[in-house]
């Protein structure tokens, strides 16, 4: 088997990589806004008397779900969207806002591949699936940004990604 030399799309030194106490600081804003998306889920079911009275999440083929006046295959459903809504959340916000999501925007860092001009839609569900794999072990694929010379996550290696820092735009 032949292996091809894949080339980085960014060689220079055109970017500022992004530390880590800013990219920890969105991925709590991040968790914080998926809070409140299964908070306003929540409220709109008691809006239809289908009130939830258990959601335990604890992976994403591992959800609890109890709720009175529900069919069972609401109930399966409910299952897994709150099991895959994190990783819903990361991919679409990766997708559609060119590498950023809502913590990373007020913070202004911003995800980058390596090898692509853009963030393609595979990327950015590699990425967000290696969210969990990052949390593995007691969240070593967090820490290895530590000691990484690029601040390479396990999803960053995963995704192919990095994570910059925007420059600040200078007013007139």
């Amino acid at each position: 088997m032949n292996y091809n030399i894949r080339h980085e799309f960014h060689q220079d030194n055109e970017f500022v990589l992004a530390t880590i106490r800013k990219r920890f600081v969105a991925f709590l804003i991040d968790w914080f806004i998926l809070i409140l998306i299964f908070i306003c889920m929540i409220l709109l079911f008691a809006v239809f008397d289908m009130n939830l009275s258990k959601i335990n999440v604890h992976g994403i083929f591992d959800v609890e779900v109890e709720m009175n006046n529900a069919p069972s295959w609401l109930i399966t459903f409910l299952k897994f969207l709150f099991g895959l809504m994190p990783v819903l959340y990361f991919t679409m916000s990766f997708y559609f806002f060119q590498g950023q999501t809502i913590g990373k925007y007020f913070l202004r860092i911003k995800v980058l591949s390596l090898y692509h001009e853009h963030l393609g839609l595979w990327h950015c569900i590699e990425r967000s699936l290696g969210y969990f794999a990052s949390a593995l072990e007691f969240g070593f694929g967090y820490i290895q940004a530590l000691w990484n010379p690029n601040r390479m996550t396990l999803h960053d290696k995963i995704g192919e990604t990095i994570v910059i820092e925007l420059p600040v735009k200078k007013q007139l």
